[in-house]
């Protein structure tokens, strides 16, 4: 039996923000990333009759963002440097794994972490994705070299990412 339109709907809403995550770490380039997901949430409805449950869609959204995501990098001629697909395939599977847990869940845990960042952590965080920010204007804005925040934003990401899996673990 097909997804009905009121699931649809729902995990479309619930999972915006990891959808568009996805689509971000395709093309790395948020307005991109904002066209595909809207794309794919048009695509989506149109389809929706071939999509037998919530976790069968999960799987096909984000097989679909890769493939709208190849076609606009085509259309357009020029554009972000895609992730190899055999990379793409490999992440997948961790992909997979995070489908079980409740986006609210992620952002809940994401924001706990967030808090227990320091203070110049929490500024660079919100310069670069608060304000929207590319590391070239933090770097300028707070006097330092981009190399410095490019390190620094790594860091951080891996210190949130281990800090959420960690707070999810613990939650269940």
């Amino acid at each position: 039996m097909a997804i009905t339109d009121e699931q649809l709907v729902r995990v479309l809403l619930r999972d915006r923000e990891t959808l568009f995550a996805y689509c971000w770490s395709i093309l790395r380039n948020d307005d991109l990333a904002e066209e595909v997901f809207q794309e794919l949430s048009a695509l989506a409805v149109q389809k929706r009759k071939d999509i037998l449950s919530e976790q069968h869609l999960a799987g096909w959204l984000r097989l679909a963002a890769r493939n709208k995501a190849h076609e606009l990098i085509r259309a357009r001629g020029s554009g972000p440097t895609l992730l190899d697909d055999e990379l793409l395939n490999m992440l997948e599977v961790d992909w997979r794994r995070w489908d079980a847990t409740p986006s609210a869940t992620l952002l809940h845990s994401l924001r706990q972490c967030l808090t227990g960042l320091g203070k110049s952590a929490r500024e660079l965080i919100d310069l670069r994705y608060g304000q929207g920010l590319k590391s070239a204007q933090v770097a300028e804005k707070l006097n330092r070299n981009v190399k410095s925040v490019y390190v620094a934003l790594t860091r951080i990401h891996v210190k949130l990412g281990d800090c959420v899996r960690s707070k999810v673990a613990i939650s269940g």
